[in-house]
């Protein structure tokens, strides 16, 4: 059988697989290696070092530095998109004559490049950037900050029809399945994750927890909605933990007793959080893709309770509690505190989420899309 070889554009090294994007990368990668697809990675390099395990499941791994230059600010086309070229990147997907697998519109400047005609392009879209940028622009404090979010929303908002010139789109979500059929051929493609199994604990656990990259305004403002809003009222004990809390939210968690915050946890730190957790507490503020630390949450904890813009469209309603107001999310707190977690729960759980989030079967329906005549 011939091999079957495909270029995969990173937007940045995958690996620690430790935030919602990459996390999806690397397991699908991961996946797609086991499948015996002959991986050729590029990843655009910045604030993250080489990963001698990415040598492991590639052919090759190439690194390229993503150009942060402020002039790239003034450039029409998305700070995103513009500060992840390369002319040696260029070269090295026409070296190898193979489908290119473009991860998020970041990294989509070469998408149709008259150079790379005849090979196949297919794009990820880890959720709808315009969306997602509007909402980082409304949750950010700092003038500036909320400048740049706003401008590169409007400048995603015209980039995106770029994308119907790819081969597919391999949308995250039903919502933005839904969304880039509208642009282009879409297929909807589940998240890949690490996990393979349900490993929630029965019975009551010690505390309620929120986890996130507490360095993206959107997810500090939900810990802080937690914290102000819910748990002010309350004296059941909360864990807020992710990557570089800022300052404000370390002070506001100071003056309560029963909230604590663990810094950049190890994974095995995390996963061990989780499972000693009663209740994962996830509000969010944007429906767009899914997040991965829904998923999580749903494989490793106990109780969880979400808004409905967590779980919007993604068939996994039904193994949540679903609250919106304050008072809502204490009233449920309190009905759950004493309440066991149960075995039928957990049953529950493997049976609507091991065969439908399944990263193998992911994988095999993105090798039939790229190699549909194999």
């Amino acid at each position: 059988m011939k091999d079957k070889h495909l270029h995969i554009v990173a937007l940045n090294v995958p690996f620690p697989a430790d935030y919602g994007g990459v996390i999806d990368i690397y397991h699908k990668i991961k996946s797609l290696s086991e499948q015996g697809i002959k991986i050729h990675l590029h990843c655009f390099q910045y604030g993250r070092g080489k990963a001698e395990i990415l040598n492991k499941l590639c052919d090759s791994v190439h690194y390229y530095p993503r150009k942060m230059k402020w002039l790239n600010l003034f450039s029409k086309t998305p700070f995103i998109v513009k500060s992840r070229t390369s002319e040696k990147l260029l070269q090295n997907l026409q070296n190898i004559h193979a489908p290119i697998l473009f991860e998020g519109l970041h990294s989509c400047a070469y998408l149709n490049n008259p150079l790379l005609q005849g090979q196949k392009q297919f794009v990820r879209a880890h959720n709808i950037e315009a969306d997602y940028y509007k909402a980082l622009a409304k949750s950010e404090k700092q003038l500036l900050d909320k400048f740049y979010l706003f401008s590169e929303h409007y400048k995603i908002k015209t980039y995106e029809p770029k994308l119907k010139e790819a081969s597919g789109i391999f949308s995250i979500s039903l919502k933005d399945h839904k969304y880039f059929n509208k642009i282009g051929t879409s297929h909807y493609i589940k998240a890949f994750h690490s996990d393979t199994k349900i490993s929630s604990l029965e019975g009551i656990g010690e505390y309620a927890i929120y986890h996130g990259n507490l360095s993206v305004a959107e997810n500090e403002d939900a810990a802080l909605f937690l914290i102000q809003k819910v748990f002010s009222e309350l004296d059941y004990p909360l864990v807020i933990t992710g990557y570089s809390p800022s300052k404000k939210l370390r002070h506001i968690v100071k003056s309560h007793n029963h909230i604590r915050i663990v810094e950049n946890p190890e994974e095995s730190v995390l996963e061990r959080m989780l499972k000693n957790a009663h209740m994962q507490v996830l509000p969010t503020l944007q429906d767009t893709g899914i997040k991965l630390k829904l998923l999580k949450s749903l494989h490793e904890g106990r109780h969880c309770i979400v808004n409905g813009k967590m779980v919007n469209e993604t068939g996994l309603e039904s193994l949540c509690h679903i609250v919106e107001k304050p008072n809502e999310w204490i009233e449920k707190i309190k009905e759950l505190e004493d309440l066991p977690f149960s075995d039928k729960e957990i049953q529950s759980r493997k049976d609507l989420m091991l065969e439908a989030f399944n990263s193998n079967t992911e994988a095999k329906k993105i090798i039939q899309l790229i190699y549909p005549q194999d």
